[in-house]
């Protein structure tokens, strides 16, 4: 809808979203931005899919990232199914240039999952990802992180804290006020 209707009351509120993320913290560059809930299907991967087609229009330099190795909802959004992905990348058996997808309709980058990405071993509080969102924040003017929710899954506590600013989506009227609560208090104890 973004992409065929980028004039509507919806792309306009993205782009504000936009705004308002990247000047959400006065005197701090916003670069790497986690979005993540408290619970699933809370529209985390929509968002994020439209917020880098929103950055990308504008003529930013952007990468979608897949940071959620259960679902890999960003391959089901955009009807992938790649050979490899981000966790090859992290082992190093895969180059970013390999891993890496163009979202035709944006021009935005994609990092997606493989099929067979799910690992118990953590990926993300490693030197490889460290070293991974370093080498992204020197070719991207934006890195978005969709994680997995916080309430289901550690790995999203330790993706937020490497950020500049978490975005945090709730649904409205539906999700239990007692579960935003915890997960916002999760999300402030790891340092995010």
């Amino acid at each position: 809808y973004i992409v065929k209707k980028p004039l509507s009351s919806f792309a306009e509120a993205v782009r504000a979203m936009r705004a308002s993320i990247l000047f959400s913290r006065i005197g701090h560059t916003v670069q790497v931005i986690t979005l993540t809930s408290a619970l699933p299907g809370e529209g985390k991967t929509t968002t994020a899919l439209c917020l880098a087609r929103v950055a990308a229009q504008s003529g930013m330099r952007v990468i979608l990232v897949d940071c959620d190795l259960r679902r890999r909802n960003v391959n089901r959004l955009l009807g992938v199914e790649p050979e490899v992905g981000m966790v090859e990348v992290l082992n190093r058996t895969a180059s970013l240039e390999q891993a890496t997808l163009t979202d035709e309709a944006s021009g935005a980058r994609i990092l997606p999952l493989a099929k067979n990405s799910f690992t118990p071993k953590d990926v993300f509080g490693t030197a490889s990802m460290d070293t991974l969102l370093a080498h992204l924040r020197g070719q991207f003017d934006l890195i978005i992180l969709d994680t997995a929710p916080v309430l289901a899954v550690s790995d999203t506590r330790l993706v937020a804290a490497k950020s500049d600013a978490v975005v945090f989506l709730a649904r409205w009227r539906k999700t239990p006020e007692k579960a935003i609560a915890a997960a916002l208090r999760i999300l402030d104890q790891s340092g995010a």
